[in-house]
């Protein structure tokens, strides 16, 4: 890891708790320990309004200083209840920022707590430079078409994302789609591409290497079936192209099992378990809903190949799953579609296997050809290594001093 020239202090602003989401576990702490690990002091203010156990909550990760923030208080109904805890959480970042006085703030999310509290920073003349980090297309365009939120909400998100996108000296972005939004938005701001990346902390309870053959037997599937797993919000893949998909493949290989690894906000598992009974399917279905993290392996050592296809949708093309990490740290051979950061992870016979297109039918013969590949033992290994070498956080965070620095310079001159 290199060390910075001139190390900075910074406070990272996440946008919710640790728990459910993964942007806060698995994307703000990851960069903060490869930051701090080149040697800049960083602070990371958690918000964690949907994780109200680690209110009030303060400890040290490493080098990296984590501050959960405390409950606020309110009497009223649960909408305003709601409304009123994110603003307070958004004050109480904004003080604390200027409070202890950063070099800069990097701000992940444009919506919500953390948008808020980057508009509160943003307007003070003494402020210190605002790096955003953009891992979602937030908008009416993007990720809120996968909510049932309501219109006014939409609408806020949208002026939330564009007015955070002028109001910072620089971004990062985690997937290239996202990058390119920022340099359209802001052509003047630096704007750095960091997908998500391997975390060796994320992983420690990890045994990669388990023997799959109990977890079969357990699900009672036969040793010699072609077991593929399912690994999905069900925000990424509509419902009816999983259906297509799994017909397919099993009126293709009477051996195949499927194994669902996920649920989706909606309840899109009980639909598809509904519909693979109508199907006559049931019986080579498997509904996991989420395991623990650490009970994964288990999962993953007894799976022929996983599939994580993209429908070509705006909100797809600029997110960046660290499932494929998952995967591929595990050597698990993955089928996906060639739609945004999918191909950063998976490059077609090397790493796992890539679909012509996102339709139905192109994804069953890929897995297919997955299913029958005589060279599965190396793209197992590609993966991993692609996975924990070329994919470390500290290798796609070694740019970020220097933007960290222009930030910062920006920021001087506007305040010259």
């Amino acid at each position: 890891m290199a060390v910075a020239r001139s190390p900075m202090y910074a406070v990272y602003i996440a946008p919710f708790g640790f728990a459910p989401k993964n942007t806060t576990g698995r994307r703000v702490m990851p960069m903060a320990r490869a930051a701090a690990a080149m040697g800049h002091r960083i602070r990371v203010i958690v918000p964690p309004y949907d994780d109200p156990a680690t209110y009030g909550r303060e400890w040290e990760d490493g080098e990296v200083e984590v501050t959960c923030l405390s409950r606020p208080t309110f009497d009223g109904t649960v909408l305003i209840g709601s409304a009123w805890t994110q603003w307070r959480l958004a004050r109480a970042a904004a003080e604390l920022v200027m409070e202890w006085r950063p070099d800069l703030v990097h701000v992940f999310k444009p919506k919500a707590v953390s948008g808020l509290a980057q508009m509160l920073i943003a307007r003070r003349r003494e402020r210190p430079a605002v790096v955003l980090d953009l891992d979602d297309w937030e908008g009416r365009a993007g990720w809120s078409q996968n909510e049932d939120y309501p219109r006014t909400l939409v609408e806020l998100f949208e002026i939330q994302e564009r007015l955070g996108m002028r109001r910072c000296e620089a971004f990062t972005a985690a997937s290239g789609l996202l990058a390119e939004r920022a340099g359209a938005v802001a052509p003047d701001c630096p704007r750095l591409h960091i997908p998500n990346g391997f975390d060796p902390a994320a992983y420690e309870n990890w045994a990669p290497d388990r023997v799959g053959s109990a977890f079969r037997r357990s699900l009672g599937i036969a040793s010699d079936a072609k077991l593929i797993l399912i690994y999905t919000r069900f925000f990424d893949y509509g419902l009816e192209a999983w259906a297509r998909v799994i017909r397919d493949i099993a009126e293709r290989s009477p051996t195949a099992r499927f194994l669902v690894l996920g649920a989706g906000k909606f309840g899109q598992e009980r639909d598809l378990a509904a519909d693979m009974r109508v199907s006559g399917l049931a019986d080579r279905m498997s509904f996991l809903g989420w395991l623990p993290f650490a009970d994964i392996p288990s999962a993953l050592a007894a799976v022929d190949v996983a599939l994580m296809p993209l429908a070509d949708t705006v909100a797809n093309r600029a997110k960046c799953s660290p499932r494929y990490i998952d995967l591929m740290y595990a050597g698990v051979p993955v089928v996906t579609t060639p739609v945004g950061e999918a191909l950063t992870f998976i490059c077609d016979g090397e790493t796992g296997f890539v679909a012509a297109d996102a339709t139905p039918g192109a994804v069953a013969e890929t897995v297919l050809r997955a299913l029958g590949a005589t060279e599965i033992a190396g793209i197992r290994m590609r993966a991993s290594e692609r996975a924990t070498e070329e994919l470390s956080w500290e290798r796609l965070t070694a740019p970020l001093t220097e933007l960290y620095e222009s930030a910062v310079a920006r920021a001087a001159s506007r305040r010259a």
